[in-house]
């Protein structure tokens, strides 16, 4: 009898003492993990930048890549190419036409619904007016808007997207204007802004036709470039 009330007593105690439970909130919070954002002094490796189009981290087309090869691989078999002139004007005064073209198609993920522009331009067109066929036309750029689809709890945003695919992949940019994160290799312009929450735009800029761009102008409107044109003119001219 003595043990029973012994035990009774016990269990009164521990029951009028028993600690209160806490707020999940409170429990989520206290053991959160704090993972810290880079700052400015991290100096992060860097990562080859793309040489052309890619989707899924496989290149669909390089640089140089021309309008008819490209637009047989499109991942719209609809899309068509829009030509048109964009003019130029040289320190020299010299106004000329540079051929261009594009290609637009959309592309959607899992995650993302992307606007994809495919850039072209025709080089050779410089040296002479008669190469103004498509096969003439090389891929010089790609523009890409981003848009985010819902992805429930957690909702990504477009600052998880520049630090993880970005930032924490091609490392600490070369430049940043405020609004673009500018990166460059010998290949390769590539540029990354956060337009909002749900969107991002990238941008890249062959180098390599860029290149090309200015010697086909060095060849053919430099002082030099005339002077070894008119002599070409003059082969066949008998006094």
């Amino acid at each position: 009898m003595k043990l029973n009330i012994i035990l009774f007593s016990c269990f009164a105690w521990m029951a009028c003492t028993a600690p209160e439970m806490p707020d999940p909130e409170d429990i989520i919070n206290e053991t959160s993990i704090k993972v810290p954002l880079p700052t400015k002094s991290v100096i992060l490796p860097k990562k080859n930048l793309p040489k052309g189009w890619t989707v899924n981290r496989e290149t669909l087309a390089n640089w140089q890549s021309s309008l008819p090869e490209v637009l047989g691989i499109s991942l719209d078999t609809n899309t068509t190419a829009e030509f048109w002139e964009e003019g130029m004007t040289l320190k020299s005064g010299i106004k000329l036409p540079l051929k261009r073209a594009k290609v637009t198609f959309h592309h959607q993920t899992r995650i993302t619904s992307e606007i994809i522009e495919l850039q072209f331009i025709n080089v050779d067109f410089i040296y002479s007016v008669t190469n103004y066929e498509s096969s003439h036309y090389e891929l010089d750029g790609v523009l890409k808007t981003v848009e985010l689809r819902g992805t429930g709890f957690p909702q990504l945003i477009a600052d998880d997207v520049l630090r993880h695919k970005v930032l924490m992949v091609y490392g600490t940019p070369d430049d940043f204007d405020g609004i673009w994160h500018h990166y460059k290799d010998k290949d390769t312009k590539f540029s990354v802004r956060v337009i909002d929450d749900r969107h991002l735009a990238v941008r890249m800029i062959s180098r390599v036709v860029e290149k090309k761009l200015k010697q086909a102008l060095q060849d053919m409107y430099s002082d030099e470039g005339i002077e070894l044109r008119k002599q070409q003119l003059m082969d066949g001219f008998d006094l």
